[in-house]
């Protein structure tokens, strides 16, 4: 039987973990614009959804990770099961596994991480293309790309540092 405090850090985690992907999901369907109307944004629900099945995969079963990418969709106006279906492949041939799951150091992490972006938007692009049965755009796809690797070694950073001292910090332990 867990102690009581063991118990309250993996409800607090849970918070933690639907209040993540819930703010990502209203940041990305939120885009900043630069001049000549370009928009900037990484795919903060990708390095929500990672982060949390290497840290916590209890919080990150295949139907969250569909329904995640069905939200997406949704706020962002992209075709129907566009980014579910690539969030979905991306996680599982690239998720942690194993008894140790995600390691602390931050290279093996972002070498990861940037293989699943770039499998999740190879698999949107193709889909999003099929979907609207011309090919898609695919300058925003990569402004997306570039700014989601530029991004994720910050929050990463954050999150295994905080890590880092012991199995029972806020966001992974």
């Amino acid at each position: 039987m867990r102690k009581p405090t063991e118990r309250d850090a993996l409800w607090l985690s849970a918070i933690g973990c639907i209040l993540t992907v819930l703010a990502a999901l209203i940041v990305q369907a939120a885009p900043t614009r630069l001049i000549d109307g370009i928009t900037v944004m990484p795919t903060w629900p990708l390095m929500a959804i990672f982060l949390w099945s290497g840290l916590r995969p209890q919080f990150m079963p295949p139907v969250a990770v569909f329904a995640i990418g069905l939200a997406q969709d949704l706020l962002t106006g992209a075709p129907m099961g566009v980014w579910a279906l690539s969030y979905l492949i991306a996680i599982a041939v690239f998720r942690f596994r194993g008894e140790d799951g995600m390691p602390r150091d931050l290279p093996p992490v972002f070498a990861r991480f940037a293989a699943t972006l770039l499998l999740a938007h190879a698999i949107a692009f193709a889909a999003g293309s099929f979907a609207l049965e011309q090919m898609a755009d695919l300058q925003p796809l990569i402004i997306e790309i570039v700014a989601t690797i530029l991004m994720f070694p910050l929050i990463a950073y954050l999150v295994l540092r905080r890590r880092r001292g012991g199995r029972s910090g806020f966001i992974g332990g």
